[in-house]
């Protein structure tokens, strides 16, 4: 019997979270056995970041809070992470925000090599300024490392016996959660960037995506004076919703591509609008 991945994915302030602990919750009843909940996310790793990464959730999870900022995270490294904890179930729940994460967990894809720290570095320089700064360094890197083409991260054979649930709401409806969510990040979230600089006020090298991430730079810069509280906030729902916007874009080509191998449903509303009982029935799950 083939593995059954349930994928919720969508945009970050989406409500993934909610929406998939309440699918595992029921699937978990049903079956009578526990249906582990995978975060599939860049950020949430970290285990100092609870509120600026959104970590907080009605139902245990994992991947989640699982390393220190100090390290480096990398898709291969959650893949081989998630493969651990998939390989007893036959069915799981992947609450998706981060696309390649997506990818390599669910595709049958050959993963690109890690480089040097001096290749990464030269990169980020060649790159600085670019729209998304961190794909286009990860290109960068790839280039100057000579590394082999790897082909289409889209075409790889499915994995699992996969369902989706793609979360695209309106964009008032997304934009109204993400200026809430950018509120509670400013004012919970001060706590942990403090930490951050407290780390680096010792000599830790903190991973340089942590330090750019949304969030994490902007209260950083009210920390250190050269932007006010409410700037930071301001802010942070600018990011956040250019995030969302590319991560829309993923996930859109994402559902294009499985057409025709996955069962997919596009549902344009947020989590809290979304009937369960409905959505289950829709499935077919």
């Amino acid at each position: 019997m083939a593995k059954a991945a349930l994928v919720v994915c969508g945009p970050t302030a989406s409500g993934k979270s909610e929406l998939s602990d309440a699918l595992a919750e029921r699937f978990t009843n049903e079956l009578d056995h526990h249906v582990p909940t995978l975060i599939v996310d860049s950020m949430q790793v970290y285990r100092e970041l609870p509120v600026i990464t959104n970590q907080a959730r009605r139902r245990p999870a994992e991947l989640v809070g699982i390393v220190s900022v100090t390290e480096e995270w990398t898709v291969a490294r959650h893949r081989e992470r998630a493969e651990e904890i998939i390989a007893p179930e036959t069915r799981f729940v992947l609450d998706a925000g981060t696309g390649m994460y997506l990818n390599a967990i669910l595709l049958d894809l050959p993963l690109a090599p890690r480089v040097s720290p001096e290749l990464r570095r030269r990169a980020l320089a060649a790159t600085a300024g670019e729209p998304n700064p961190r794909r286009a360094a990860r290109e960068k890197e790839l280039e100057l490392a000579g590394a082999e083409e790897r082909g289409s991260i889209w075409g790889g054979d499915l994995r699992y016996d996969t369902t989706v649930i793609y979360l695209r709401p309106e964009r008032p409806a997304l934009d109204a959660a993400i200026d809430e969510r950018a509120g509670r990040i400013t004012r919970d979230g001060l706590q942990e960037a403090t930490k951050i600089q407290d780390l680096l006020a010792s000599g830790a090298r903190v991973n340089s995506s942590v330090m750019d991430s949304v969030g994490v730079r902007e209260l950083s810069q009210f920390l250190s004076g050269t932007i006010s509280l409410r700037q930071a906030q301001e802010r942070i729902a600018t990011r956040t919703r250019r995030l969302a916007r590319r991560q829309m874009r993923w996930f859109d080509k994402l559902a294009h591509s499985l057409e025709g191998r996955a069962r997919i449903t596009v549902v344009h509303d947020t989590a809290h609008q979304i009937n369960l009982h409905s959505m289950h029935d829709i499935l077919g799950v």
